[in-house]
């Protein structure tokens, strides 16, 4: 990405500053500017966490993360997984690890309905989705990681292709730089989404630009094309965007690999929302195995391991408790809230982490917590 093309789409970002993309409903949903006083207390040490990036990839099913393409679906000669997610490949095979492969264990969503906006709040809350069963749902009102950060004095940005995801990422809007969709741009066609969907490459260059512009403690980017391209039965577009969303994780490592030290101290982790249903083009409650997905992670704490084994079932709720971990976030999550009508709270995936002996900071590991009461 050229200076030119990097300083214009900050400039962009920083012009939206802590709005999303408008939609329906939205005027009505503003709840504060900054993180209650309850939040800010359940926080203790008030110290910068991180860094840590976490990207998600909207209806990016399994099968071709870790086997490659479908056959069936292409109607060509099949093509490995290294071949088009060569990033994620590397990653887990010489940077961390990976959850969820053929044969070691299975992460999913929660569900029981297997559609973006109660995944996404299930990944940034670390609860299971209980007030969240569609893509209709209002700001969520449980704290996100994202908040917790924030509250912890850390510095914290959000981007997203997909508008919705405003209604996910902070209880708390306006606290901190969230750019979603296009913003009624006219100039940018939402192809291949809709309404007002914000094309992978915008908003690539634009957390690509932040990220080596601000360095923020905590970033977050969700990109939607996969999903977009799924839904309108396009294989050859989806697996094109799976291979554009692993040139982005490429293209964040190499940034980070010119940051020196504080890149090195980088956590980053990717995952996915939902998967897709047998004949591709869906998922959702009517569709049970569209609720597995992934999980690729490195950083300090992470040991080289490649696709490692989970014993137990994982979820997305447990992805929020794994990055606490990670980036030494305390706080609210082990605040007596382990209550159904939250949603039940997810434990850390802690097969991720390297030995406590092999740490040269030590991680602290979170308490399993039961799914549902004995």
């Amino acid at each position: 990405m050229s200076n030119g093309w990097r300083r214009a789409a900050l400039v962009v970002v920083l012009a939206v500053g802590s709005s999303c993309a408008a939609s329906p409903g939205a005027a009505g949903r503003v709840k504060r500017a900054v993180p209650a006083a309850d939040l800010e207390r359940d926080v203790p040490d008030h110290r910068p966490v991180g860094p840590m990036i976490l990207v998600t990839v909207d209806g990016a099913r399994w099968q071709e993360i870790f086997d490659g393409t479908d056959t069936a679906l292409s109607r060509a000669p099949k093509r490995s997984a290294r071949e088009i997610v060569p990033n994620l490949d590397r990653l887990a095979r010489e940077r961390g690890a990976a959850i969820g492969a053929p044969g070691r264990g299975v992460i999913r969503a929660t569900g029981p309905n297997f559609v973006s906006l109660p995944g996404y709040t299930e990944i940034l809350t670390g609860r299971a989705p209980i007030g969240c069963q569609d893509n209709t749902c209002p700001t969520i009102a449980v704290p996100t990681l994202l908040d917790e950060a924030f509250a912890s004095g850390s510095s914290v940005a959000a981007f997203g292709s997909w508008e919705m995801l405003d209604r996910a990422v902070s209880a708390y809007p306006a606290s901190f730089p969230v750019s979603c969709g296009r913003h009624d741009d006219p100039r940018i066609d939402p192809w291949p989404g809709s309404g007002d969907f914000r094309p992978d490459r915008l908003t690539a260059a634009a957390a690509l630009a932040y990220l080596e512009e601000q360095r923020p403690d905590v970033l977050y980017v969700g990109l939607g094309e996969p999903d977009e391209y799924g839904h309108r039965g396009d294989y050859a577009g989806y697996v094109r965007a799976l291979s554009y969303a692993d040139a982005f994780v490429g293209r964040l490592f190499a940034a980070l690999d010119r940051m020196g030290p504080r890149g090195a101290e980088t956590h980053v982790f990717v995952t996915a929302d939902h998967g897709r249903s047998r004949e591709f083009k869906h998922h959702g409650g009517g569709s049970p195995e569209s609720a597995r997905v992934w999980l690729f992670a490195a950083g300090p704490s992470i040991a080289a391991r490649g696709r490692i084994t989970s014993n137990v079932e994982r979820h997305l709720a447990d992805l929020a408790p794994t990055l606490r971990t990670a980036i030494g976030l305390g706080g609210a999550h082990d605040r007596g809230e382990r209550s159904l009508d939250l949603g039940w709270p997810g434990a850390s995936i802690d097969e991720l982490f390297r030995p406590a002996q092999a740490v040269a900071s030590p991680i602290a590991q979170a308490t399993p917590v039961p799914r549902s009461p004995q």
